[in-house]
């Protein structure tokens, strides 16, 4: 029992890697979360208007899926 269990943890600690956390700190960074300085997110200020509600992460998964 003890040795699956520390499969299962290498299984996740594997899917949550570096770069996929890297990636994801950039994107919230220029898609979800507006700039104190400036207010506003910085991909409105580059000229990006992107229609996110509430859920800013699911709506940036659909419309890269539409793609």
């Amino acid at each position: 029992m003890r040795r699956e269990v520390y499969s299962l943890n290498c299984k996740v600690s594997e899917f949550f890697s570096a770069p996929i956390l890297m990636n994801s700190l950039i994107i919230q960074h220029n898609f979800i979360e507006a700039r104190t300085t400036i207010d506003e997110v910085p991909c409105n200020r580059a000229g990006q208007e992107l229609d996110l509600g509430k859920n800013k992460w699911l709506d940036l998964i659909r419309l890269a899926s539409k793609k």
